[in-house]
């Protein structure tokens, strides 16, 4: 049994070094974010200055699209006992880009005294199923 986890933490690693650590140039990851089909809806502030095209943010962006590939790809092979391994290595890796995307200054125009503050979603739009 613990060589199926080791194997388990090594598939994650791999998959880390191998696909998150090499990524592609911007305008490959640009194109790949768009077919991942994500979705930004406003929750408050004025979001209209925002700037979407910052490197830091499609990077983070790129990273959770892989990052959700591979948890559907992966997790629907795993055994019962083996998920709570991959979930802990999942979410730690998932908040990492979580909170990279909350510090990133991706805010065009800003004057002071204005309000800085916008919250947004950023959701991934699954196609429907026609079952």
């Amino acid at each position: 049994m613990p060589a199926k986890k080791s194997d388990i933490v090594q598939r994650f690693h791999a998959f880390r070094r191998d696909i998150l650590e090499k990524k592609p140039p911007h305008r490959q990851m640009r194109a790949e974010v768009q077919m991942m089909r994500f979705k930004v809806r406003p929750v408050s502030g004025d979001v209209s200055v925002l700037n979407f095209q910052n490197e830091k943010f499609l990077e983070a962006l790129w990273s959770l699209g892989k990052l959700d590939e591979f948890f559907h790809q992966v997790v629907g092979e795993l055994k019962k006992t083996d998920k709570h391994i991959f979930y802990k290595l999942f979410d730690g890796l998932y908040r990492e880009y979580q909170r990279q995307l909350n510090q990133i200054g991706i805010r065009d125009g800003a004057t002071p005294g204005e309000n800085k503050t916008f919250e947004v979603e950023i959701f991934r739009e699954k196609p429907r199923s026609d079952n």
